[in-house]
């Protein structure tokens, strides 16, 4: 399983990220959360969408799509943990 430290995704990122959690962490001071690995494609493609007008919704920054992207290559495991570590 991957980590990524919250801190190092954009707030866009992270909000997009929210309600798509595979798995909770039962600690729960940590609350970290746990995503499949293919997340950050799936959001890229609703975000294709977007661009293409077929459904609704918020269209990222062009920062944030690059995030996506560099993340959507990077991660190589089904499941990416999200952690709180500051």
């Amino acid at each position: 399983m991957m980590q990524i430290p919250e801190s190092a995704l954009l707030p866009s990122v992270v909000l997009e990220l929210k309600g798509r959690e595979a798995f909770t962490d039962t600690d729960a001071t940590l609350m970290e959360r746990i995503y499949t690995g293919e997340v950050f494609e799936a959001i890229l493609g609703e975000q294709g969408e977007l661009k293409k007008g077929f459904t609704g919704g918020i269209r990222m920054s062009k920062k944030a799509l690059n995030q996506l992207e560099e993340l959507a290559k990077l991660v190589d495991t089904d499941y990416v943990q999200i952690t709180n570590i500051q």
